[in-house]
């Protein structure tokens, strides 16, 4: 139950997850969304510690009204009554910690873990560099080739019918969702991603930059970390994939 809550107002940033005034609704947004825009305020940091509270205020405060964050919700079980803007500041140091994305080093202060998985990535990468495939046209010289545009989201944010935030790229390996694994192997993805659709092509990386031109130009580029995500449907991209591949 919810006491004397106003009507709910978007805040300065469009979230992918519905707001509800709810202790749910808080976990679910701390998780998917308000975490991933504070690892994006902590990379500079590298390994010097940093206060958590800080960065957790900025984003808040950039995501949601006063009057969403002043909401109270009452506790399961209990009268007692506690504002969104706590329960955000419960949630977000320990889901913090639980999944590992900062370390907790006292008084507050919180560093960044050493993701070791992204640290052989690279490692990896500058052993053999063709493994890895080219996420644009390239420099010049370079030949376009066959590959697959693939577009994925998470299982949590996914909608049917209505936009929702999802990242179109490509690949020019044969498997498409090992390449989206690949993408996701780091601190800031809470979830397995869904691979949503894949579309053979040629000239792969030319037809991507016409799909990321038209969603720019129709104004569906999201504000958030990370690139090439769009807030978007399956359809509309596959009707763009289409008009691209039948005017190239």
């Amino acid at each position: 139950m919810i006491e004397g809550a106003p009507a709910p107002v978007l805040g300065v940033i469009t979230m992918a997850i519905p707001f509800e005034p709810t202790r749910s609704y808080v976990y679910k947004a701390t998780r998917y969304e308000i975490l991933p825009r504070i690892v994006e305020l902590a990379r500079p940091y590298g390994d010097v510690p940093f206060l958590l509270r800080d960065l957790s205020k900025k984003v808040l405060n950039d995501t949601y009204t006063r009057e969403q964050l002043d909401i109270q919700i009452r506790k399961a079980q209990s009268d007692v009554l506690q504002r969104m803007s706590r329960i955000f500041g419960f949630y977000i140091p320990f889901l913090a910690k639980n999944l590992r994305i900062f370390e907790r080093v006292g008084d507050g202060m919180f560093r960044n873990v050493s993701n070791l998985e992204e640290d052989e990535e690279i490692a990896e990468a500058d052993a053999d560099p063709d493994a890895i495939a080219d996420e644009e046209a390239g420099p010049v010289g370079f030949v376009d080739t066959a590959g697959f545009i693939y577009m994925y989201s998470f299982p949590t944010i996914v909608r049917e019918g209505v936009r929702f935030p999802i990242k179109i790229g490509l690949t020019r390996a044969d498997d498409a969702d090992a390449r989206v694994q690949q993408q996701c192997r780091q601190t800031c993805c809470f979830e397995n991603p869904t691979v949503l659709r894949t579309w053979k092509v040629q000239q792969v990386a030319a037809v991507e930059q016409a799909i990321h031109s038209i969603l720019r130009a129709r104004g569906r580029k999201r504000d958030a970390p990370g690139t090439e995500w769009f807030d978007t449907t399956l359809d509309e991209v596959e009707s763009i994939v289409k008009f691209v591949q039948e005017t190239g």
